[in-house]
């Protein structure tokens, strides 16, 4: 008696239709994984158009993601999420928000490899900091306690491996050097570094920073920053700012 011959292609399919049905009636939610786009060893910039570019990371079916904002296998999940237009999230970044308040980032922000944004904390006040409540009570209410919104401002650059706490609102145009622990207030065009994070120095003079909180450009549509072409290539000078092309 000859042996049977099976398609590999249908055996597997069967298996995995299987496994899905058992993973349903458990409990499981099934998602569909979004579309990876082509990235080459060097990312082609002429590919953002207006979607946003998600590679190899785990971002929430809640999170609200800008144009054109580029995210490298990072992981960002948790209610009350958004990131503005143009963005760079980079390699493993976290961002993770479990209490009732906004985790905001605006557009135009860069952050490095490493970094995490938390909404939420432990609970030091309490007994216990561990999540006792979920895991050994088995209760639906929130182990975490949160300081308040966490808004990070546009044109903002956070350095690798630094961390941002709940309840933080960093200003327009501020620098996070690396390594650093962001626990108070951050100025507009601040620079900051240490943990806890402390100002080291602002980026320009009082008058220019004044001029760029009153233009805004992070909210110019693309077609005008192309046109001001020249205000980002080189030093900033007030004669720039002075100007603009409309």
């Amino acid at each position: 008696m000859g042996s049977k011959i099976y398609d590999l292609d249908i055996v597997l399919a069967t298996i995995k239709k299987a496994v899905k049905k058992i993973l349903v009636l458990s409990g499981y939610e099934i998602r569909k994984k979004r579309p990876a786009p082509t990235v080459k060893q060097h990312i082609n910039f002429e590919y953002l158009e207006e979607e946003p570019l998600i590679y190899k990371s785990d971002v929430g079916k809640n999170v609200k993601i800008g144009k054109r904002t580029m995210i490298i296998r990072s992981a960002i999940d948790g209610n009350n999420i958004s990131i503005g237009n143009n963005t760079s999230i980079n390699a493993h970044t976290e961002i993770h928000n479990s209490a009732e308040n906004q985790i905001v980032i605006g557009s135009f922000c860069s952050i490095a490899p490493y970094c995490n944004i938390f909404g939420h904390n432990h609970n030091h006040h309490a007994i216990t900091t561990y999540y006792i409540r979920q895991r050994i009570f088995k209760e639906t209410g929130s182990d975490v306690v949160s300081k308040g919104d966490t808004i990070i401002g546009n044109d903002v650059w956070i350095g690798t491996q630094s961390v941002i706490v709940s309840g933080i609102k960093i200003g327009d145009g501020a620098v996070i050097a690396a390594n650093s622990t962001v626990t108070s207030d951050i100025p507009p065009y601040a620079i900051v570094g240490g943990s806890p994070a402390k100002i080291i120095k602002y980026r320009f003079s009082d008058d220019i920073i004044k001029k760029l909180l009153e233009l805004q450009w992070w909210h110019w549509d693309i077609e005008k920053i192309k046109r001001n072409k020249n205000l980002f290539y080189g030093d900033l000078t007030l004669e720039k700012l002075n100007n603009i092309v409309e």
